[in-house]
């Protein structure tokens, strides 16, 4: 969106933009060339590290050209080079404010590889905390949203819900974060004695508290309407072309989601719906997540009122040697389609493996979005993104 008004012989940032591509001086009408700035990779509200390389006429974004690399740690050699259960652990650390989703997104690859039948108690558990991961991971990206815009009290609201959801999380997996607890087969262990009812008590009293501490404290609120309407506007049909998932592109109005649309798990026994938007700009995203939210309360109920019994754990043998062959696992993250391929070779260690992760697609929009917005837009347009460092830099 161009926030500014075109006098005579002024031109459009897109002239100038392609003027600058061209090798062209750029002046404004004073005279004077753009600048060139560089936004992080060290910035006190960067998300993570990401470098921006800025090219600015007065404040307003001619370009926007993201960098990434800075945090790369070789996650995909480092899993071709373990037993594939030693994998598990390393998944964690790609999305690390939605690990469960990566986990799940791996050992069902891997299970694919296999043609194994995992017992229907672990495939509602793993349903279960996938949609607790969702919460955990989307009510801090609210929060983190208005930090941004200067309101802090939602982000502390939205970390002690995240530390209420951490709380049951260490007391099945043992972990508050990496939690290595989605297994090749199954889960590692059974729910805890009166786990279930835990669970139940906190979404119904989580149910309660959205609109109170969330939905009526930003919702309508004057600043955060200026800064999020119509920021960061994209069309459905550039975010389908640039190949966007999770609520970048559902806040378009396209309904894809992977838990529906190739549904997994436990998913095809559950009743929910794809929440979408049509504004397509940063409150948008807003919404989606928060109507997320609400359907993943929705599904925790049906999958606590149905939860099965038996076993956690499919017997798979003590080392596990797919054959050779592909396996592929796809999941529906916090941030969108999460994708796995593994290539075995017959040994017991990965051939190959590849993270898809929807944060790398994602972090397109900034190119495409950014310019035309002024410099302070750079940061709400990152809350509709929702980035992790981990997942787009893995």
């Amino acid at each position: 969106m161009i926030r500014e008004e075109r006098g005579a012989g002024e031109q459009t940032v897109e002239e100038r933009a392609s003027g600058r591509l061209a090798g062209t001086a750029i002046r404004d009408e004073f005279g004077l060339e753009t600048l060139d700035m560089n936004m992080g990779p060290q910035h006190p509200a960067m998300h993570g590290l990401l470098r921006l390389i800025l090219q600015l006429d007065g404040e307003t974004v001619v370009r926007c050209d993201p960098v990434m690399g800075y945090l790369h740690r070789s996650k995909e050699k480092i899993s071709e080079n373990r037993m594939y259960p030693a994998v598990v652990p390393i998944t964690d650390r790609i999305d690390y404010m939605n690990n469960i989703a990566m986990e799940y997104g791996y050992c069902m690859a891997v299970e694919d590889l296999l043609e194994a039948e995992i017992p229907p108690r672990a495939d509602a558990i793993r349903a279960l905390l996938n949609e607790l991961g969702r919460i955990m991971s989307h009510i801090p990206s609210i929060g983190f949203l208005l930090l941004e815009l200067g309101a802090f009290t939602p982000i502390l609201y939205a970390f002690r819900e995240r530390e209420r959801i951490q709380d049951m999380f260490e007391a099945i997996t043992g972990a508050r974060m990496m939690f290595h607890y989605i297994r090749i087969g199954g889960v590692k262990s059974d729910l805890p004695e009166g786990m279930p009812e835990r669970m139940w008590e906190y979404v119904e009293s989580l149910e309660e508290r959205l609109n109170p501490d969330f939905i009526d404290l930003i919702e309508g609120n004057e600043i955060f309407v200026a800064r999020t309407r119509n920021v960061g506007k994209i069309t459905q049909e550039k975010a389908v072309e640039m190949g966007l998932t999770g609520p970048p592109l559902r806040c378009t109005g396209v309904s894809y989601d992977v838990r529906r649309d190739y549904t997994y798990g436990w998913y095809k026994n559950l009743d929910f719906n794809v929440i979408t938007d049509e504004a397509g700009d940063v409150e948008a995203s807003y919404r989606v997540r928060i109507g997320e939210v609400r359907e993943s309360i929705r599904m925790i109920k049906q999958i606590l009122e149905a939860l099965p019994e038996g076993e956690v754990m499919a017997d798979l043998g003590r080392r596990i040697r797919p054959p050779e062959g592909d396996g592929f696992g796809r999941a529906e993250s916090a941030r969108g389609e999460y994708a796995v391929h593994v290539v075995s070779d017959g040994s017991d260690t990965p051939y190959r493996v590849h993270y898809r992760t929807p944060c790398t697609v994602n972090m397109q929009l900034l190119q495409e979005i950014v310019p035309g917005h002024y410099l302070p837009d750079i940061m709400p347009i990152m809350g509709l993104i929702d980035p992790v460092s981990g997942a787009w830099d893995k």
